[in-house]
């Protein structure tokens, strides 16, 4: 065999081997795992209410949570969304939307102002009713006022905005008839991941 011949084999058959070695040693990569790290739940007239869900996922559910200021004290705002066409703000067929002013410390608020107000402690829920019309249900001056509970803030690496978890409960009456009201219990929130409106809840 001719030597120029051998030489290219052997330098072939080198760089097939060295080939094959580095793709065995180099380790596929590895998805970075999410978790989720929001949470929202809540009965409405003692049946479960939960936000609907985008795509297949766990991580994509229709509620958010929002820091603001205003004269340099913060608010906070929640709202969640269930429509069966995954509809969200103001097209959902129901929703549920929660701003509570001032919230410097854990404890509990009393949402007594009105939607109608920008900044004002205030829950609105809206649903669409059997015949087609829509109803909006707001917090009223009763003896069961809406109330929201701040149980915990939480540092946030790489953020100034707080985590926070906590709960709210009470009951909402129809703008255009008081006698009609609809009462949530056993609403739950937490939020590690705020002011995003993408839907995810996960990092």
């Amino acid at each position: 065999m001719p030597q120029p011949y051998l030489s290219r084999t052997l330098l072939a058959l080198s760089l097939a081997i060295t080939i094959i070695s580095c793709s065995k040693e180099t380790p596929a990569p590895v998805d970075k795992k999410t978790q989720i790290v929001n949470s929202f739940a809540m009965q409405l007239d003692g049946q479960n209410w939960e936000p609907g869900t985008i795509g297949t996922g766990p991580c994509s559910r229709t509620f958010n949570a929002a820091w603001s200021w205003i004269d340099g004290k913060p608010f906070f705002n929640i709202s969640a969304y269930s429509d069966p066409s995954g509809k969200t703000g103001a097209e959902s067929e129901n929703a549920l939307q929660i701003q509570v002013m001032d919230v410097q410390a854990t404890g509990n608020y009393v949402l007594g102002g009105s939607y109608l107000k920008s900044f004002s402690s205030n829950a609105v829920f809206w649903t669409r009713k059997p015949d087609g019309s829509r109803a909006r249900y707001i917090n009223v001056e009763t003896s069961q006022p809406f109330r929201v509970v701040f149980e915990q803030f939480t540092d946030r690496p790489n953020t100034t905005l707080k985590g926070v978890s906590g709960y709210f409960y009470g009951t909402l009456h129809n703008e255009k008839n008081p006698s009609d009201s609809v009462t949530i219990k056993k609403g739950e929130f937490v939020f590690h991941r705020t002011n995003w409106y993408d839907f995810s809840q996960c990092e």
